[in-house]
């Protein structure tokens, strides 16, 4: 996988040199519909220089972007702090991805791409896949918008985490069936507790 490297400088506003030990890989959108890797590249390289004083919103950053068309760009080294995620920034690393629909909905290229980024960085850091995370699971952002819709998040999080992209073939484990919402819902919550992710899928019992 090609990296390009644009590394902004350390400043007060969104590359505070901090050391961190990832943890955490956090998949983010970049809320604007057809807005490139190189743009918003340069957006963070301006937020570095201080072109936006007084707008604490406008201070913040990845480590890295992915583009419409796939490209990789890393702004900030994997072992240094950025702000993406309000009081969880430390251990994680931060993805924005770009995409063109206005649902927010990720191109293909930028999936693959994404795919490769996150299996490299799993193995590198020892990362599970169950640390792979959005913005929304962080803080209750609707970040990244598409995917807050938990089937859509799964299966998102299935083909970015899954050893190979190639396959068309998926392994689901299903730990309960129940004959109200309520009381799927209560189960999941206890999953949840247990430290394991899941959801709900309603389906016709007589299918």
């Amino acid at each position: 996988m090609k990296i390009t490297e644009k590394i902004i400088p350390i400043n007060k506003y969104n590359r505070p040199g901090t050391a961190i030990v990832p943890e955490i890989i956090c998949i983010h959108y970049t809320g604007q519909a057809g807005a490139g890797a190189d743009r918003l590249a340069l957006y963070y390289k301006n937020v570095a220089a201080g072109m936006f004083p007084g707008k604490p919103e406008s201070w913040t950053s990845a480590q890295y972007i992915v583009g419409i068309s796939g490209e990789v760009i890393r702004i900030i080294p994997d072992k240094e702090m950025s702000y993406a995620a309000s009081g969880h920034n430390n251990g994680t690393i931060h993805i924005e991805v770009c995409y063109k629909k206005q649902t927010g909905e990720f191109e293909k290229a930028s999936i693959d791409a994404l795919h490769e980024l996150v299996m490299s960085l799993m193995k590198k850091y020892n990362i599970p896949t169950d640390k792979v995370v959005r913005h929304y699971d962080l803080t209750g952002k609707h970040c990244p918008a598409y995917y807050v819709d938990e089937t859509r998040w799964a299966a998102l999080h299935d083909a970015v985490t899954a050893p190979s992209a190639a396959s068309d073939t998926l392994y689901r484990v299903q730990v309960g069936a129940f004959s109200s919402r309520e009381n799927a819902a209560l189960y999941l919550d206890k999953v949840k507790a247990a430290g394991f992710s899941g959801f709900v899928v309603e389906v016709n019992k007589n299918a």
